[in-house]
């Protein structure tokens, strides 16, 4: 960590003085509790110093960095440091498109701190942020190979809506004689505005058997398939002289290779694929070899039956049958490395199917991470952020002189230690500060602890500790082989 900014000048005023002051004991007891050394019991801390030990975390830092509640303070990038210089690779969510902040972030880690990251995701429900992984380079190095996880063919979300049509001016339909359209029961709706509701995407209406569709301008006849080498004869398709036959009257109809191929951006595809794209990095750290992929799952409701919930639910099951397809691969030809998926996943509960989602496919949530009594945010209710382990068909190679062993696990309470208040905050010294500071922003001292979420964040950093020296394990491979 760089402190140097922290250092009184001759030409500060008074209330850059006081700053730095009251950052500086603050950064002093966040280090005292980060390298302090384990409490039995307790999972809101930070984990130790053993430098046999890898030591993963994942974070979501809220809006980082968005001007909500105004723009974080000086103060908030030294202690979103120091937490971070606690560990030794960081996965981070919610990093915008604007890389000015995690730019601040980085010349506070030091020059022996990197970053990896994508670029900034444009899709409708990415909201500019970037996947990115920080990582302290005297502890851990990237092996070269990075990407991002798209899915293709049968593998696919294919939910109700990714076969959506989008026609420019609407929808025009022409219904079988004698039929109507049944109207709902009850369309759910929220209200948006004083009298003004919006339609919920649940909403759907069935068509009767035999509704036309008018087709817009632009659409065409594919020929997907190649003919048969002499000639091509399905149903009433047929290919004589060289030439297609495409039959006469106003009603035809065409056999399996004949498509509707319609006009470019009428068809919404972005359902097939996720909100955010995951991330995936390989990295090795002493003798381990780990492809972390980092993940910030769509949310859009907690409603049991929505439609967003089970996207979200089918985000975490692709994900997984995904990564474990890759992690097949690679312990085919290296038995020595590991697979990790770590971030945001929105799991509603450790009990709900979207977990159940996440513990697919070879995946498993450590036993150190599911014995946390609480939540990685900061009412500590919530189960949204994980880190799970592909553990294949039951572990590595024979031959194998590494393993997977999670040492240790953690949930880090930074509001135990900086932005404190009431009784976090004996005599509270600081509050006339903060109330100045939201003044700033528009927003008054009751919004303080909404405020100070968007200074640090509204989730909490959650950590594993993983065994990285196997050199022993090693030596007695060669003496068991020899």
């Amino acid at each position: 960590m760089l402190y140097g900014d922290l250092r009184i000048q001759p030409e500060d005023d008074t209330a850059t003085r006081r700053w730095k002051t009251r950052t500086t004991h603050d950064l002093q007891r966040l280090r005292a509790a980060l390298n302090a050394a384990p409490a039995p019991g307790d999972t809101s801390r930070a984990p130790g110093r053993d430098q046999g030990r890898l030591r993963i975390a994942t974070w979501n830092l809220r809006e980082f960095d968005s001007g909500s509640y105004g723009y974080r303070l000086p103060e908030a990038f030294f202690y979103l440091a120091e937490v971070i210089s606690a560990f030794d690779l960081v996965a981070l969510q919610e990093v915008r498109g604007d890389l000015r902040a995690l730019r601040r972030l980085m010349r506070l880690l030091g020059p022996d701190w990197d970053s990896i990251m994508t670029d900034a995701d444009e899709g409708p429900a990415a909201h500019n942020e970037r996947m990115v992984f920080v990582f302290d380079t005297t502890r851990v190095r990237f092996q070269g190979t990075a990407g991002e996880l798209n899915l293709s063919g049968d593998n696919c979300l294919m939910l109700p809506d990714s076969v959506d049509l989008a026609l420019p001016g609407g929808i025009r339909i022409e219904l079988p004689d004698g039929t109507t359209l049944d109207q709902p029961d009850r369309i759910p709706s929220d209200k948006v505005g004083d009298g003004d509701y919006r339609i919920d995407p649940a909403a759907l209406v069935d068509l009767p058997e035999g509704t036309r569709l008018v087709l817009p301008a632009g659409t065409q006849l594919a020929f997907k398939d190649r003919p048969a080498e002499f000639g091509f004869d399905v149903v009433n398709n047929r290919i004589a002289n060289k030439r297609l036959d495409l039959q006469d009257g106003s009603s035809r109809a065409f056999s399996d290779p004949v498509r509707l191929r319609w006009p470019s951006g009428q068809v919404e595809l972005a359902s097939q694929q996720f909100a955010r794209t995951p991330f995936i990095v390989y990295f090795q750290a002493a003798w381990v070899k780990i492809a972390l992929c980092t993940v910030h799952i769509f949310f859009g409701s907690n409603s049991e039956g929505s439609p967003q919930l089970a996207r979200r639910r089918a985000e975490i099951a692709a994900l997984t049958a995904a990564l474990s397809r890759k992690a097949r691969e690679k312990n085919d030809s290296d038995a020595n490395s590991f697979f990790a998926a770590l971030g945001d996943f929105n799991i509603k509960s450790p009990e709900h199917e979207t977990m159940s989602a996440l513990r697919a496919n070879g995946f498993e949530v450590p036993e150190r991470i599911r014995e946390i009594p609480a939540g990685s945010n900061v009412a500590r209710d919530k189960y949204y952020d994980q880190i799970a382990f592909w553990q294949g068909d039951g572990g590595y190679g024979a031959d194998s002189y590494a393993r997977l062993e999670v040492a240790d696990a953690g949930i880090f309470d930074v509001f135990r230690h900086v932005y404190r208040q009431g009784d976090e905050d004996p005599g509270g010294a600081d509050e006339a500060y903060f109330r100045a500071r939201m003044a700033e922003v528009g927003r008054s001292y009751a919004d303080y602890r909404a405020w100070r979420t968007h200074q640090m964040s509204d989730h909490l950093p959650m950590w594993v500790e993983i065994e990285s020296d196997f050199a022993d394990a090693y030596l007695d491979s060669l003496v068991a082989g020899a």
